[in-house]
């Protein structure tokens, strides 16, 4: 799994907009910047178009795996 968080920290590392939005928020939050991108893709995930997959999750995926 150190590869993925690897690959994925060089690619926030890289400059561009998403790096110096983030670079922005790092300097003013104290919080990684990797962790405010996974905050950011879990609430996109959560109120997005993940929001679908997230109710089925929850919706027949827990109830099969609990039966």
């Amino acid at each position: 799994m150190g590869s993925v968080q690897q690959r994925l920290q060089r690619f926030l590392d890289r400059p561009g907009p998403l790096s110096d939005f983030l670079g922005r928020l790092e300097a003013r939050t104290g919080i990684r910047r990797l962790y405010l991108a996974t905050a950011f893709l879990g609430l996109y995930l959560v109120f997005g178009y993940g929001a679908s997959l997230v109710c089925n999750l929850i919706g027949f995926a827990y109830p099969a795996y609990v039966s």
